[in-house]
């Protein structure tokens, strides 16, 4: 019979490091784990946003967070699931927290000024500095295909915002330098994936950020008035506990380089809740340049599929000819 600790060992091996050449079927995975993380992303800036307009923009980072320690908290409580309680980076893990704390409160900042659509179309910029980064500290290699699709992603961020047209407004600010940090959240996210439990992972990322925020409170706390003021708040931990459960899974299944250009698909679901929860009407301006977004994150998913068709004819042909 195993003992507790050889069944704890065998769990931990089987979170091994990544390969260096992520199969075509670990990608797929890893895509549509993406697409459901940023959907869910978009709800949650959505809740953000109605959140921050009842109480205090810190008090509403203090729920996101508080609420899906809370949530996680019971879902892998340390009596079922004991591993989920374990690090083996507490440093990288704590890094990670502090830099989701500080994106955190500059993106609901922002949202308390901006539209949803506005402030994501910033945050798209983030796919360029997290690919840098991943060539960086991580040693992934990005081809001449990919890079040109990034590119091209750009000129659709440049399309939508217009830099230079109209008044810009501050709060554009908070929101780049939020993009700029958050590229090491990325990077931290693929490599503790490698080593790390999804449980450690979630629940870290929430405790610290509730610890560190919960003194504060008292000073800034607001009453929310209805429950209709209540919702939104509590829905910020919910849809931040759920989308990045996805996001993390999404890391072990492919390259930070491969799916950072899917998070352009979050544009999709920020102009659908935009419309119909806020009333905001995207300009043409915005739909050109969240056309070119979304058509350079299909074709990355294109190229990806062609390498892995001609990887697999090529080790058919390998094996056939072995045999």
């Amino acid at each position: 019979m195993k003992t507790s600790s050889s069944v704890t060992n065998e769990e931990k091996q089987t979170r091994i490091q990544p390969p260096a050449t992520t199969r075509m079927d670990d990608k797929a995975k890893g895509a549509i784990l993406m697409l459901i993380a940023v959907s869910l992303f978009a709800c949650l800036d959505s809740t953000a946003k109605l959140g921050s307009q009842a109480v205090p923009a810190i008090q509403t980072v203090w729920f996101r967070f508080t609420v899906h320690f809370i949530l996680v908290a019971i879902v892998m409580n340390p009596w079922r699931r004991p591993d989920a309680w374990r690090t083996s980076a507490p440093r990288l893990q704590a890094a990670r927290a502090a830099i989701q704390i500080v994106c955190t409160g500059l993106n609901f900042l922002a949202l308390s000024y901006l539209q949803i659509a506005q402030t994501l179309s910033i945050q798209f910029m983030g796919p360029i500095f997290v690919t840098i980064l991943s060539v960086i500290f991580l040693g992934e290699v990005v081809g001449r295909y990919r890079w040109t699709a990034i590119f091209i992603s750009f000129v659709g961020v440049l399309i939508i915002t217009r830099p230079g047209v109209g008044t810009l407004e501050p709060a554009f600010g908070l929101i780049i330098l939020s993009v700029l940090i958050g590229a090491g959240y990325s990077i931290l996210t693929r490599r503790l994936s490698a080593t790390e439990s999804s449980g450690s992972m979630l629940l870290i990322m929430a405790a610290f950020p509730a610890v560190i925020l919960t003194p504060l409170m008292p000073f800034v706390w607001v009453w929310p008035k209805s429950f209709a003021e209540w919702l939104p708040l509590i829905g910020t931990g919910v849809f931040g506990a759920i989308s990045h459960y996805f996001y993390i899974e999404a890391h072990r299944h492919a390259q930070s380089s491969f799916l950072a250009p899917l998070q352009y698909f979050q544009f999709l679901a920020v102009l659908i809740l935009g419309f119909v929860v806020f009333g905001d009407i995207p300009t043409i301006w915005t739909l050109v340049g969240s056309l070119v977004l979304i058509g350079s994150g299909l074709f990355i998913w294109y190229r990806e599929r062609t390498i892995a068709r001609a990887e697999r004819a090529r080790e058919a042909a390998t094996h056939a000819g072995s045999a």
